[in-house]
């Protein structure tokens, strides 16, 4: 039996953690801030698909998210791979 795909609110709430732990500012986290901006790299992207795969349990790969843009983008993307 599978276990249940986390919700959005699950997600959202550890793919900020996640950024978050990565070193980016909370408080500038919001969901249409550029990534550009905040200064999101190739291995923040890196290393939040990875994170996502291993404690979700949602297939996500660094190549799913370079092209996102922001944390709404970046989302998107992972609730498309959660089937939400």
């Amino acid at each position: 039996m599978t276990s249940p795909s986390p919700s959005k609110e699950t997600i959202e709430e550890f793919v900020v953690g996640t950024l978050v732990k990565l070193g980016l500012d909370r408080a500038e986290l919001t969901l249409d801030a550029s990534f550009d901006d905040l200064g999101v790299d190739s291995l923040h992207v890196t290393e939040l698909g990875q994170a996502v795969d291993r404690e979700l349990g949602i297939r996500v790969r660094a190549a799913d998210l370079e092209e996102t843009r922001s944390l709404r983008e970046a989302l998107a993307v992972i609730f498309a791979k959660a089937e939400l």
